[in-house]
């Protein structure tokens, strides 16, 4: 059959109309829309941060935290207005987290879209669980360690059942408890490390058992030199930690206080690893019966006694200067110049953001 040239300019126009209306389907469908999910707002919030942060390293913190706003993004032309990014009836502003850590700095962005988005931070996470019986998080008062003549709020895991895992890299930490300013106090694996407190020469007894003073300790300069500054070591956990108050003072064998007032009567400040004090050990257990650290009682419905191994504690005993606690199911105490494993102690910063998991050892939480 023959077309004639008519026929054929009416075929070209209508596969003509077809191809343009296939194209405006492609980019109606396929992603020609300017609008973003929340998630890639945050990485373009987070992107700009670090670009400004890297522009302006005056601005940076010595310590702590410190943040830039969206609009101050925005104005310094590091990112567009939230608004192009987002559906015409969601308002959306921002900050980005600097924290300064054992390593350099990491940053967090932090979204805030009202009702329709908001960054969950583990803190948030975390303190929508709280519980008034059974294994899991409890709120308590306890001694502040930046003030030790204030109390403050504290959520503190308690019980043999709890879901305090949080896996950084190939390791597992547990949540000690959570701070009302957002920090999160973890404990690290066993395997991390491996020392003596102290092995110095004690003039008091005569003998290299070490002396129990964690300020001048081995333990501290160990941490110093083979934690703090090493450059290659603990990098996944070191990019989310900020700096804390060690609670260092000694604590004697009757003892019955578990607010920290006796272990935070004594501080080292500026400490971005340290060990357990004694009180956290006491505040754990659910058994009524745990009050002194060396009641046996303190074993029951505790999840610290549950580690495979000896690990030290950060707390020295009141009645001599020689001995330190420690936990082998139960607390015990010997003299410091006894190796046995090392539970790094530090605090997660404020902007730690949950990302997945449910606390379980199968299932921990995942953060940035």
């Amino acid at each position: 059959m023959k077309l004639n040239k008519k026929m054929i300019i009416m075929l070209a126009s209508v596969v003509g109309v077809l191809v343009v209306l296939v194209i405006i389907l492609m980019l109606f469908v396929g992603g020609g829309s300017k609008k973003l999910s929340f998630e890639k707002i945050e990485e373009k919030l987070l992107s700009a941060g670090e670009s400004y942060y890297e522009d302006n390293k005056d601005k940076l913190p010595d310590s702590g935290s410190s943040f830039v706003t969206s609009d101050e993004l925005v104005e310094e032309d590091y990112i567009k207005e939230l608004s192009s990014y987002t559906e015409e009836d969601v308002t959306c502003d921002g900050k980005v987290y600097a924290t300064k850590n054992p390593s350099g700095y990491s940053y967090h962005a932090v979204l805030d879209c009202g009702k329709d988005y908001s960054t969950k931070s583990l803190k948030d996470k975390l303190i929508k669980n709280v519980v008034t019986s059974g294994s899991g998080l409890y709120k308590e008062e306890q001694v502040n360690p930046n003030n030790n003549t204030e109390m403050h709020t504290v959520y503190v895991f308690k019980g043999d059942n709890v879901k305090n895992y949080i896996k950084v890299g190939d390791y597992y930490w547990e949540i000690v408890k959570v701070y009302e300013n957002g920090e999160i106090a973890v404990l690290g694996d066993p395997e991390l490390l491996r020392d003596v407190w102290d092995d110095r020469y004690n003039l008091e007894i005569e003998k290299y058992d070490g002396i129990n003073d964690y300020n001048v300790s081995r333990m501290h300069d160990t941490i110093i030199k083979d934690v703090v500054n090493d450059k290659e070591g603990y990098l996944k956990i070191k990019s989310l930690i900020t700096t804390h108050t060690a609670c260092v003072g000694k604590r004697n064998t009757d003892d019955v206080t578990k607010d920290g007032s006796t272990e935070c009567s004594e501080t080292l400040e500026n400490q971005y690893f340290s060990l357990l004090p004694a009180y956290d050990y006491i505040n754990a257990s659910l058994d009524s019966n745990c009050n002194t650290a060396l009641d046996y009682s303190c074993y029951n419905y505790n999840y610290l006694s549950g580690a495979p191994d000896e690990w030290w504690t950060v707390t020295g005993v009141g009645e001599n200067n020689y001995d330190v606690y420690f936990i082998d199911v139960t607390m015990e105490y010997e003299a410091a110049k006894s190796t046995m494993a090392v539970r790094l102690y530090a605090h997660l910063n404020s902007n730690t953001t949950y990302v997945s998991g449910s606390g379980t050892y199968e299932d921990p939480y995942i953060v940035k």
